[in-house]
């Protein structure tokens, strides 16, 4: 059983990398009176297209182990999915959506509070991956206090990572005399986060009593990433949508140096495995893991946090094999091992844990 995931999931692995078009609907949700709707066009005028949607739940947290859903658009025509996050992801709360395909596609999304006198909302249009820049700016923004009052303004900032990898960002907030306030503030993003729309004050807290009546914000980042404002009207409510736009004049962020050459050795005997190296290990870090089975037959596996395989699981294999695998560590919490081959018949010890970093529990091993 554990085989057949692992061989599914490497396929769709395979399957992903080699889509064509990646696209973003940088927030949504089904929370409250907040509700969002999806439109998909297949442009094709000779056949029908599959689409992986993956729902990115807002935090900052590691996404890339979502699992997605197919959606199937015939030749064109539109698809429609009205409060999107319910309806396809039979869920609620807020999340960004990923949209991939092997072919072309159209995305759009009306987000919206839904009252009783009516709706209040803005269209989104889908932002394409290749649209993530390293260096931006979100101009024409505004928080000017007096929540209910007419004419004043609240801006809230949201951020999206569109790779599978770690980001690293920093940003500066400016205020009506283009003042640059405050010491700025960096964001670790980690692979497909979702940052939820933040208030400007909760997200620069040092800017204080600073002008911003007619303020812009400016990233850098290591990795290409997307960024949006909302500007919302105090006094009726209205909203605003401001995309972000590269900043020709700055430079992106260096990416920090990727620590290799790092190594797990794995000795397996009848009644025990040791793991050595765990503890130098650290997120980027990337590690050849070297299993020598002594005595045997066994197998051996290794968990993620997560419950996810972090190397192609291995079977019963005979006394005198060695075999090598690498992995990049993308996680931080409590990593199990054990051997897969219940029935080697000194299996009684053969499991244990390891951590990078704080302990999140304990994985059951899969056996």
């Amino acid at each position: 059983m554990r085989l057949r995931f692992t061989f599914c999931v490497l396929i769709l692995a395979v399957a992903v990398s080699g889509f064509a078009k990646d696209v973003y609907l940088s927030i949504g949700g089904s929370v409250g009176s907040f509700r969002t709707d999806m439109r998909i066009f297949n442009p094709s005028t000779t056949k029908d297209i599959q689409i992986q949607a993956y729902l990115l739940p807002v935090g900052g947290g590691d996404n890339s182990g979502v699992t997605p859903k197919t959606i199937t658009v015939a030749k064109r025509k539109m698809v429609v999915y009205d409060d999107v996050v319910s309806s396809l992801f039979a869920t609620t709360g807020l999340g960004g959506i990923r949209l991939s395909s092997s072919d072309d596609f159209v995305a759009t999304q009306r987000i919206y509070a839904a009252t009783d006198a009516g709706t209040l909302g803005q269209f989104v249009p889908g932002i394409d991956s290749a649209s993530a820049k390293k260096t931006g700016v979100i101009i024409q923004l505004k928080s000017n206090g007096g929540n209910g009052q007419k004419g004043t303004f609240r801006t809230n900032i949201g951020i999206l990572n569109p790779n599978n990898a770690t980001a690293n960002t920093s940003w500066h907030i400016y205020d009506k005399n283009n003042a640059v306030i405050g010491a700025g503030k960096t964001m670790t993003l980690a692979p497909f986060a979702v940052i939820s729309p933040t208030e400007l004050h909760s997200l620069f807290t040092d800017a204080g009593n600073a002008d911003l009546s007619d303020a812009w914000v400016s990233f850098t980042a290591d990795q290409p990433i997307v960024a949006y404002g909302s500007v919302v009207d105090n006094g009726t409510t209205d909203p605003t949508y401001v995309p972000f736009a590269e900043d020709t004049g700055a430079s992106a962020l260096t990416p920090p140096p990727v620590v290799t050459g790092k190594t797990l050795t794995v000795l397996e005997k009848n009644g025990n495995i040791t793991v050595t190296g765990a503890d130098q290990l650290g997120i980027g870090d990337k590690v050849t893991v070297t299993v020598t089975v002594t005595e045997g037959p066994h197998g051996f596996a290794l968990i993620d946090p997560d419950g996810n395989d972090v190397i192609p699981e291995h079977f019963a294999t005979n006394p005198g094999t060695v075999y090598t695998e690498t992995f990049t560590v993308v996680s931080t919490g409590t990593y199990a091992f054990f051997c897969t081959n219940s029935a080697c018949g000194a299996h009684t010890g053969m499991a244990g844990v390891f951590n990078i970093g704080a302990p999140t529990g304990n994985p059951h091993p899969g056996y």
